[in-house]
């Protein structure tokens, strides 16, 4: 079985354009692997214009807590100094895409930046036997 993962990072305001564009950015970058999940931090799950973005991605989103993210974070490939003072870890969106897909994850798409820098998606697979 194959799970590939979306994780999402996204600015406070964010708009559900920005969200949305980073979704499907993220869809293209995986092709032929078909994203079936996105992910986010907990505490951003309830977002409105995330719920929204989800609903038209026609995808289910699933809110990582804090350890999971902090955890997966050691294989992370992005590094900002920024995300790393503001949440402890160097990627929010590769982390989460990380911790959604599984233990032995990798990640297939490094961060993508919406057009407006609100919006940040990576994806990540797990293929087990």
């Amino acid at each position: 079985m194959t799970r590939v993962v979306i994780g999402l990072g996204f600015r406070a305001a964010a708009p559900q354009a920005s969200i949305a564009e980073a979704i499907d950015a993220a869809r293209d970058a995986a092709m032929p692997a078909r994203p079936t999940l996105l992910a986010v931090p907990a505490d951003k799950s309830t977002y409105q214009p995330l719920i929204a973005a989800a609903a038209h991605a026609a995808l289910p989103c699933v809110a990582i807590d804090e350890p999971a993210l902090r955890q997966a974070s050691t294989h992370v490939a992005t590094h900002s100094p920024r995300v790393i003072s503001a949440r402890g870890v160097g990627s929010v969106c590769e982390a989460a895409a990380l911790a959604a897909a599984g233990p032995t994850a990798r990640l297939v798409v490094s961060r993508l930046l919406s057009r407006d820098r609100q919006a940040t998606a990576a994806v990540a697979i797990e293929e087990t036997n």
